[in-house]
């Protein structure tokens, strides 16, 4: 009964919900911390800019300093993109190339048992029975936590777009 209820496709649509929702949560902070960043930086400069006028220090050496200011933020901006199509290439492709290392040794594994053992023949047929519910409940737990992983995990399109909108 465990098992029907661990290995269950709403489970594991559940699992892979809240793994999605966390990685979004995640990123929801970095972005928070971007924005706040960005708060600081004007509240710091406006500040500095005030009291640079307070002191009367004559308005090139502000113009300077904001220049400065507008470099090492163009600095940050920068370091903050993608470095280039074949790094993205190379991201994508890498966890693909990782599955299909893991399903390959899966197959060679249950190759070598099937070989071993003598297969399913020598098995009673109530364990084959169980064996048969597992590998089912299995898989259907592994596609749901996938599926919902994959769907709660992919980045929000809009709220980029959203985002390169926005005033800086």
């Amino acid at each position: 009964m465990i098992l029907d209820i661990l290995g269950s496709a709403a489970i594991s649509s559940a699992i892979g919900g809240i793994f999605g929702f966390l990685s979004k949560k995640e990123e929801r902070a970095s972005m928070k911390m971007q924005l706040d960043h960005q708060v600081l930086m004007v509240k710091a400069k406006t500040d500095a800019t005030i009291e640079v006028a307070k002191m009367g220090i004559e308005q090139a050496k502000v113009a300077g300093a904001l220049a400065v200011e507008k470099v090492e933020a163009s600095a940050f901006e920068s370091s903050q993109q993608p470095r280039g199509k074949f790094s993205e290439m190379l991201k994508s492709i890498i966890r693909p190339i990782i599955l299909g290392v893991l399903m390959y040794q899966s197959y060679v594994i249950l190759s070598s048992l099937e070989t071993l053992t003598g297969g399913l023949q020598t098995l009673p047929e109530e364990d084959i029975v169980a064996l048969y519910r597992i590998v089912v409940l299995s898989i259907t737990s592994l596609t749901a936590t996938a599926v919902g992983w994959y769907f709660a995990a992919r980045s929000s399109k809009q709220f980029d777009k959203l985002l390169e909108k926005w005033p800086t």
